[in-house]
């Protein structure tokens, strides 16, 4: 599915619409729907702060497990760390709206989705690449030294917290509490640190 906004051309795969709808008929925990809805307004807020900035995308295309944006023009990397801070920020507003309002009603689904958007937030801003955290600390390590040693800099971060989630993994099934989510945060952080940059 391909449709214009704001003069940048979307693409939606096939592959993707699949995956979602099945994610959808299958999901027995309620999470689903606002997991896509706190990663659709993260990428919102990346899109919003690229217009405000007048970079807006050429494309952008919606792949399984992947965004990819091109942009028309280079951007300096001042409005690569606001664009990269937009999506957590969004998040991190939408949990503390929600939170209040949790506060103010009792509901408990405004906890749910605000808490699922503190974690995709939070997330986000973890320094390594790949991530906006690493976004930002890349830009900022630029500044003082080349694009190649800031490269070397960031898979070394990577590695780093890589082996720290590996660690916490191995602790928490010796203490017979599997967590798979530190797995694979670990390989996904180890193949980051090997082709990235």
């Amino acid at each position: 599915m391909r449709f214009r906004l704001f003069g940048t051309e979307f693409y939606v795969s096939f592959l993707f619409a699949a995956v979602i709808t099945a994610m959808l008929a299958f999901d027995r925990t309620g999470f689903i729907l606002p997991l896509l809805f706190a990663v659709l307004i993260h990428e919102l807020g990346h899109l919003a702060a690229m217009w405000v900035l007048d970079c807006a995308p050429k494309r952008v295309r919606i792949v399984p497990a992947a965004v990819e944006i091109t942009t028309k023009i280079g951007t300096g990397a001042g409005h690569e760390i606001i664009i990269a801070l937009c999506g957590p920020a969004v998040n991190l507003l939408m949990f503390g709206t929600l939170f209040i309002n949790y506060l103010a009603f009792g509901n408990d689904g405004y906890l749910t989705v605000g808490l699922i958007n503190l974690l995709i937030g939070v997330f986000n801003l973890i320094p390594v690449t790949g991530l906006d955290g690493g976004t930002v600390l890349f830009n900022i390590i630029c500044r003082k030294a080349e694009p190649s040693r800031a490269g070397l800099i960031m898979r070394i971060i990577n590695f780093s917290v890589a082996a720290a989630a590996l660690t916490a993994a191995i602790i928490l099934c010796l203490k017979g509490e599997f967590n798979l989510s530190f797995f694979i945060l670990a390989l996904y952080l180890f193949v980051m640190s090997i082709i990235k940059i």
